[in-house]
């Protein structure tokens, strides 16, 4: 009897907790409805405000608790560390107060907001999306193309997120759309996006903008390993990727009406920047050995660039259309040394140049001596006022701001 008596404690105990259980659920979900809010997935880790991937799946992770917004001391010095966390990507724009940057963590995808002028740090959305590999920002840093993993572990997916102006101090809310799948490069100028996709017969570009409402095709061609630099708002440069065993191809497309321009060929291991003007071409020759040149495409003339770096590794400033600044090897690169180090097998130890061909190079920065560690430089950025040269080290991710008036 008592055996029965326990047992029918347990199972009334069972029919309770699961009637609990199941009203839980459907005030929830009936809640749900209402709001027309989603729950899990993709969607759920932003604020979002809008936007869908089209497909009815919501790929994602968990949301953490959010975290404090906490000062970056010594932000004075010279050299300062902005987030010792890698980084997938960062953006510059200039407010009333001074120069603001923004950036997005590449593990967790959360957003942060940096005042260069002041030791204060703000995170501006808390959403978590899972291994962000790079983003793409904005002229106004208001919206992002940012490339993370998919649901499935294996699959890479880029969204176009928009989220609020600079200057805040609050989590703002995000919107995101999908971009189509297989994209296989992509660039940025002012709030306009140029991407590439490979197809069977080669390698198809357009463009659009971040809440891809439309699209453009300006480029179809049987090259399909393409970088692209979208330059100004009718050109987009595409470099065929470089092999120190093989000849490159640097071209300009117009955006306009889809017109191609051959403007360096047959050279070895090529790996080319444009200014902003797309009146030069900041290209590296990597063949038996590494050579650097500064290319006039008016007067088709080449200049020696000394010394020697990677055009990665360099930002032309927009005041002085020839000036640029880069992060320079302290060892000598050798023909192999490219391939090697985009595998990253080698990483470099780098100074700050500044390169003017009018006058000469300068250093300016030791980065060894300022940071106490040795800095590979890459997505080298110029502030708006030409203040700050900001980077990302590319042996751990960590971000890092230059102040070049000190």
């Amino acid at each position: 009897m008592q055996k029965k008596t326990i047992i029918l404690i347990i199972t009334t105990s069972l029919v309770v907790f699961l009637i609990i259980l199941l009203s839980y659920y459907f005030l929830l979900k009936d809640n749900t409805a209402q709001t027309g809010e989603e729950n899990g997935g993709f969607f759920s880790f932003f604020p979002f405000g809008g936007g869908n991937d089209g497909t009815g799946e919501n790929p994602g992770t968990t949301e953490p608790t959010p975290e404090e917004n906490i000062p970056i001391e010594n932000y004075e010095q010279k050299l300062r560390l902005i987030s010792r966390e890698p980084v997938a990507g960062m953006g510059l724009v200039e407010a009333k107060a001074g120069t603001i940057l923004r950036y997005i963590e590449k593990s967790t995808g959360h957003i942060y907001e940096v005042e260069l002028f002041s030791p204060n740090r703000y995170r501006v959305s808390n959403a978590t999306i899972p291994v962000v590999y790079n983003s793409l920002w904005s002229e106004s840093n208001t919206s992002i193309l940012a490339t993370y993993l998919a649901d499935d572990n294996t699959t890479v997916d880029i969204y176009g997120l928009t989220m609020g102006g600079v200057g805040t101090t609050t989590e703002s809310t995000v919107s995101a759309v999908k971009f189509p799948p297989g994209i296989a490069n992509a660039s940025v100028f002012g709030n306009s996006v140029f991407y590439l996709q490979k197809t069977d017969s080669g390698s198809v570009g357009y463009t659009t903008n971040f809440e891809s409402g439309g699209k453009k095709q300006v480029w179809n061609s049987p090259i399909k390993e393409l970088e692209s630099q979208y330059v100004s708002t009718r050109t987009v440069a595409l470099t065929t990727k470089p092999d120190s065993s093989s000849t490159g191809f640097l071209y300009f497309v117009d955006t306009n009406n889809g017109g191609v321009r051959a403007i360096l060929r047959n050279i070895f291991g090529l790996v080319t920047l444009v200014s902003p003007d797309a009146n030069f071409v900041l290209y590296s020759e990597n063949g038996n050995s590494t050579v650097s040149y500064l290319y006039d495409i008016k007067n088709t003339f080449s200049k020696n660039v000394s010394p020697v770096t990677l055009p990665e590794k360099c930002v032309f400033s927009k005041k002085t259309t020839t000036l640029f600044y880069c992060g320079v090897p302290r060892n000598s690169l050798s023909g192999g040394t490219l391939i090697s180090w985009y595998k990253g097998t080698t990483y470099l130890a780098d100074d700050v140049w500044k390169y003017d061909p009018n006058t000469s190079s300068t250093m300016i920065t030791n980065l060894n001596q300022e940071s106490g560690d040795f800095l590979d430089v890459i997505k080298p950025m110029l502030s708006p006022n030409e203040r700050y040269f900001v980077f990302i080290n590319k042996k751990d991710g960590s971000l890092w701001s230059l102040d070049l008036t000190k």
